[in-house]
């Protein structure tokens, strides 16, 4: 299988253009807030502690994402459709890799993660 390669860099941004500036759901409005047909939003009493909150952004076909924010920084986001995509982001900063194919972009993120920082491998 082929490496994915690295994105041209855009003049003024270090981030790839064909990803949103944020990590963050595929419809938020102006004051990042979910603009969906639907979200569901988990009530603070079933969600664990530190956990902020955790919403389900329905669409016509059904579930587009998942949100839940961890702490007052941090943020994961798992989209869905045909080429689902996982994000996490701190503050104003993170990543997003691709979810759908073998020893892909997340794959490799996780490996890399495991060799960094073997103390945090989960098995």
């Amino acid at each position: 299988m082929k490496k994915p390669t690295k994105p041209a860099r855009a003049a003024h941004s270090n981030l790839s253009p064909r990803r949103p500036h944020a990590p963050v759901s595929p419809k938020t409005n102006s004051s990042g807030q979910l603009a969906n047909e639907s979200t569901d939003q988990l009530d603070r009493g079933s969600a664990a502690p530190g956990i902020l909150s955790a919403d389900i952004v329905k669409g016509k076909g059904g579930v587009e994402a998942v949100v839940v924010r961890v702490a007052p920084r941090y943020l994961i986001v798992i989209t869905g459709g045909a080429k689902p995509t996982v994000s996490m982001a701190c503050t104003h900063h993170g990543f997003v890799a691709e979810a759908f194919e073998l020893n892909g972009q997340l794959e490799q993120v996780i490996n890399h993660v495991r060799k960094r920082f073997p103390e945090l491998r989960v098995d």
